[in-house]
């Protein structure tokens, strides 16, 4: 079980700072910290929380010490303050502050665009120049726990790999973009006529000119996400065009245990072929466009799958865009299905919910039924900031929110990521973890662009090295790992982390 987050019920109370009316009177007295209600008409005298300071009376040394205690504790509360630091591992912080601060103030004070906050599209290829890009990138960052299957591979691999291999045809379509799919004999569609990839490289003048603007085609990169795409449902409809590519040489549909069982075979090939890779996990997805028939009996099959696989299948999610469709409460009968069979039964769920804007609507209230339906995570819960008891409780019980920061900038959630809805959450120690989402299609590489922005954009400029190794240290204790598999996990990644920090101080160290 994951560890739960419990939350002190003495931390609701909030300091009255002055609270007068025609029959009361606030007494301050100088010096002394604490605000004195007397209620002229009863004899109830009620003292609220003694604040830190009153502002009045303290000498400047004690104003400053004071002011160092309130600011302590505010920064204690953020997430990875807690973490004690070795040696080592302090020298590491102090490389990454450094350049942390030389950024954030050269934008803040010289007043110029501070690129880390800029379209992931522009500033890509800056960020991985940075040392901070270079440090992430060989960090050891646990597991990443919102990835679509996909949109993981990379570009390179899907242009140089897959692209080469037979039968795989292309069109053209009115907008100028490349698809690609596979098939025996190709169906006639006039407004984008399929061709033989092999055919049409075959007939290049340059087969790298070739390979070069099938990629910039096929990538979701483009110059500016707010300019290149009509708004969020603009780019969410290029976006929908990567997951329409693809399906079985000769048409057949296999049912859902035979996919459970090729991703599980080729899982335990390549962790047989890479034992410093600890291994995958996966969740079956409807979608939430479906009727309520076809995601109730989506349910049953996950059960099933559970029963067959249940130390691989971990459960059942619904995804898509969710403000034009279908809410959780939509296809609340099939949900609560598994609820009302036996433990043994049961399928645990990983709602992507509150991936919106929009705040008062059926939208926003997925939060709601997902804690409900008792989710373990929550996929994005970007509107869960704006939701105060939902937060409350979602911090209570431990359930990570899954953070995808660059996706949400992609595909308009928001433009500043400085900006983005998790950072109070971040700044309050919520269980919270950094994933990529679909990083392949936006080219970005899975978890390190994602870490960077966490690091450059969501957090303060004084929380380093301990807020990236909390996140890393979140992926595995939120996890739906077995007690047994976190614990050799984290030993793994104990081993690795302690290298990497001796390296980077190594490599990194202008000492």
């Amino acid at each position: 079980m994951d560890e739960q987050v419990l939350r002190d019920p003495s931390l609701k109370t909030r300091p009255i700072v002055a609270m007068v009316t025609a029959s009361t009177v606030v007494v301050v007295a100088a010096m002394v910290t604490t605000v004195v209600i007397l209620n002229l008409d009863s004899t109830t005298v009620t003292e609220a929380t003694p604040l830190p300071f009153s502002g009045r009376g303290y000498n400047r040394e004690e104003y400053m010490a004071a002011r160092q205690s309130l600011l302590a504790k505010d920064q204690g509360r953020a997430l990875g303050a807690k973490l004690k630091l070795n040696a080592k591992e302090q020298i590491l912080n102090g490389i990454l502050l450094k350049e942390k601060k030389e950024i954030m103030e050269k934008a803040r004070v010289d007043r110029v665009l501070y690129t880390p906050a800029l379209s992931f599209f522009k500033s890509k290829d800056w960020m991985e120049k940075t040392d901070t890009f270079k440090i992430i990138r060989k960090m050891p960052k646990g597991a990443a726990l919102h990835l679509h299957e996909p949109a993981i591979a990379s570009m390179d691999w899907l242009v140089k790999n897959l692209t080469y291999r037979p039968n795989i045809y292309m069109c053209t379509n009115k907008q100028g973009l490349i698809l690609i799919n596979t098939f025996q004999s190709p169906p006639s569609d006039p407004d984008c006529p399929w061709k033989l990839v092999s055919a049409e490289r075959a007939k290049a003048q340059s087969i790298e000119e070739f390979d070069h603007t099938m990629r910039r085609s096929l990538s979701f990169i483009k110059t500016d996400p707010l300019t290149s795409f009509n708004g969020t449902n603009g780019a969410w409809d290029r976006f929908n065009l990567w997951f329409q590519q693809y399906t079985e040489i000769d048409g057949t549909v296999h049912n859902a245990t035979f996919g459970a069982e090729m991703y599980k075979n080729a899982t335990e090939m390549f962790v047989a072929t890479h034992p410093d890779f600890f291994g995958a996990k996966i969740i079956m997805s409807g979608l939430r466009f479906k009727s309520k028939k076809d995601i109730a009996d989506e349910v049953k099959t996950a059960m099933a799958l559970r029963r067959k696989f249940p130390d691989f299948v971990l459960g059942y999610d619904l995804v898509a865009q969710e403000d034009p469709l279908n809410p959780l409460l939509f296809y609340l009968d099939g949900l609560l299905f598994p609820t009302q069979q036996s433990l043994d039964n049961a399928v645990p769920y990983f709602f992507h919910a509150g991936e919106t804007k929009w705040e008062g609507t059926d939208v926003d209230e997925n939060l709601i039924d997902a804690l409900l339906l008792n989710t373990t995570r929550i996929g994005h819960g970007y509107a869960l900031a704006k939701h105060p008891e939902l937060a409350d409780l979602v911090k209570e019980r431990g359930i990570a929110v899954e953070v995808n920061p660059i996706s949400n900038q992609v595909l308009g959630l928001v433009e500043d990521l400085r900006n983005h809805a998790m950072v109070p959450l971040l700044a309050d120690d919520f269980p919270l973890v950094i994933s990529s989402d679909d990083p392949a299609t936006w080219e970005a590489l899975p978890l390190t662009h994602d870490f960077f922005v966490a690091f450059m954009d969501l957090s303060s400029q004084d929380m380093g090295l301990g807020f990236l190794k909390q996140l890393a240290i979140n992926s595995i204790r939120y996890s739906a790992l077995s007690k047994n598999e976190k614990e050799s996990l984290m030993s793994m990644w104990q081993i690795k982390w302690d290298k990497f920090v001796e390296d980077a101080v190594d490599q990194f160290s202008s000492g």
